[in-house]
């Protein structure tokens, strides 16, 4: 099978759809497809998988988003050309902007089939990147948008039960499958979390709480600082550690300063892949409190790592927390959350039963098993 995988936001910006597009490419290529991804270039960017070939369009710099860029595809007409000459079986959008938006039309030329990934729920953050439009406008506008992109492809991918929900109510008209992003096992192969400890001078007694991600308003990382504010004085030797970049640190860094919390919380920044693999095996738990993620990726890395997680049970992470093993799941209410992280850093035999519960529970979500998932669900859509 030939499949396209379409984005306007790769590597090396570091977020979820990036992982997720990475991830299904190289299981697709692992199971004998042939994957081409295009993207939007990046400066300094670097593409190097043997496995399948990334194309880059040309690009611009985006003045309310500086990690990301604005893809330019017109600019580059014979690569358009190559996309449709090319005959995919499959194109799977992963972004409706302005690569992935023009790929449905380049897909109709070509005879494939369509297949879209709805990532994001747009209308939460219509308050951050459409500042300039009234709330309710802003919401109608993505809802609608969302709509009208959703129903000109053939095949829907959410992460969630909880997303399919979210376009049924849209009154998107085409089928909707859940596939959730997989976890490569694999990366957390000779974990090392003592490494990691010891390097960031964090010491045995250390109580270590981890958030993991890109450092944005919509990940409610404030949420996560006033909760870790209410331990500081309850857990003996509390450290929070926020590993990832983003607009919101500036503001962070403040609330650190303002809450008093600067022995307490520290910003690690982007990591190597050793070091991430690491920081997750080194921590004591993971703490998550996104309402509005789509799939809970990090949290079934972190149980891959064998750390155990207290996160607010909403949209994905509801799924992957179903069984409410690895971990607790509270709702969006600093007492029951702040509770939950202090009844885990101080109940030993309640940490030691969810830390032995994370490797299972991390299984059921590898990479293989999502992307022969996706594989089934191509098949059975080219055969309609």
């Amino acid at each position: 099978m030939k499949i396209a995988l379409v984005t306007d936001t790769y590597f090396p910006r570091i977020n979820g759809v990036a992982t997720s597009t990475q991830i299904f490419a190289e299981e697709f290529a692992k199971l004998g497809h042939e994957v081409h991804i295009y993207a939007p270039a990046f400066p300094n960017s670097i593409d190097d998988s043997e496995n399948f070939k990334v194309y880059r369009f040309p690009s611009m710099y985006l003045f309310f988003d500086p990690e990301d860029r604005l893809g330019l595809p017109n600019k580059d007409k014979k690569l358009v050309q190559q996309f449709i000459d090319n005959k995919y079986d499959i194109v799977h959008t992963q972004t409706p902007f302005t690569i992935g938006g023009p790929a449905v039309k380049w897909a109709r030329k070509s005879g494939a089939k369509v297949v879209h990934t709805y990532h994001t729920l747009f209308a939460a953050y219509t308050e951050h990147y459409l500042w300039f439009l009234p709330k309710a406008l802003g919401i109608w506008y993505a809802e609608s948008t969302s709509r009208r992109y959703c129903n000109s492809c053939d095949l829907l991918i959410t992460p969630s039960t909880e997303m399919q929900n979210v376009l049924a109510s849209y009154r998107v008209q085409k089928p909707i499958e859940v596939i959730p992003t997989g976890i490569r096992l694999e990366r957390f192969i000779g974990k090392d979390g003592n490494r990691f400890r010891k390097m960031k001078g964090y010491q045995p007694e250390d109580k270590l709480l981890l958030f993991m991600g890109r450092v944005a308003e919509e990940k409610n990382i404030d949420f996560l600082l006033k909760v870790v504010d209410r331990l500081k004085n309850k857990v003996p030797h509390l450290k929070f550690l926020i590993a990832g970049e983003g607009a919101a640190k500036k503001r962070l860094e403040k609330m650190v300063d303002e809450l008093q919390l600067q022995d307490v919380v520290h910003f690690a920044g982007y990591l190597s892949k050793e070091d991430w693999r690491d920081c997750y095996a080194g921590s004591d738990l993971f703490v998550f409190a996104s309402v509005t993620e789509t799939q809970g990726l990090v949290v079934t890395e972190a149980m891959a790592a064998g750390t155990p997680v207290v996160a607010v049970g909403e949209m994905g992470i509801k799924d992957v927390m179903a069984s409410n093993k690895g971990g607790l799941v509270t709702k969006l209410d600093e007492d029951e959350f702040t509770d939950a992280v202090y009844r885990m850093m101080t109940d030993k035999a309640l940490y030691e039963q969810k830390k032995s519960e994370t490797l299972a529970e991390a299984d059921k979500w590898s990479s293989t098993s999502m992307a022969k998932r996706m594989i089934s669900a191509y098949e059975q859509l080219l055969k309609s």
